[in-house]
């Protein structure tokens, strides 16, 4: 076979080689085995020509890079190699509502865990300590979290008790 047939047929596997590691992981073996055919070709022309290495290490500078663009944009590999999705923030859906009553599981300093409705919460307070065991009622369900307050038993600050005497 002729020897430039061999190198130009060199050359391309050495290219496609260097592609397919762009799309297959192969963790660097398909490179040095894409610099192994570039190695072989570069002999093969150096026991030829020896001033013939210089052309093809120039075209190897010119049409290597070329293809690789080409075809990372014709095929569109860095949209299957990069992330384009954005996470957009969820909203928050709260597994209690307002009003509802529990007790705090863990000291909330300001944040710690109550049960309510029989669910083990995680929640917070407005900023003052509230001991393990006191009466928390929920006050809001803003901003990806749950606000209680503690409960006095004579009065709820936030949402008072109407008793029948109070409302006649």
């Amino acid at each position: 076979m002729d020897i430039v047939i061999i190198t130009i047929v060199l050359q391309i596997t050495g290219t496609l080689a260097i592609l397919a590691e762009l799309l297959i992981p192969s963790f660097g073996l398909l490179t040095v085995a894409a610099l192994g055919f570039f190695a072989y070709s570069y002999f093969l022309v150096y026991q030829h020509s020896p001033t013939a290495i210089v052309f093809l290490i120039i075209i190897n500078l010119i049409s290597i890079p070329a293809t690789l663009i080409f075809v990372v944009k014709r095929l569109k590999v860095s949209k299957i190699t990069t992330l384009n999705d954005t996470v957009e923030s969820a909203a928050f859906i709260s597994p209690v509502k307002i009003n509802e009553t529990g007790v705090a599981i863990t000291d909330l300093r300001p944040a710690g865990t109550a049960q309510i409705n029989g669910k083990h919460i995680d929640v917070y307070s407005e900023g003052n300590y509230i001991k393990k065991g006191a009466k928390v009622k929920v006050i809001s369900t803003e901003n990806a979290g749950v606000k209680v307050a503690e409960v006095e038993e004579s009065k709820d600050k936030y949402f008072p008790q109407t008793s029948a005497t109070e409302s006649s």
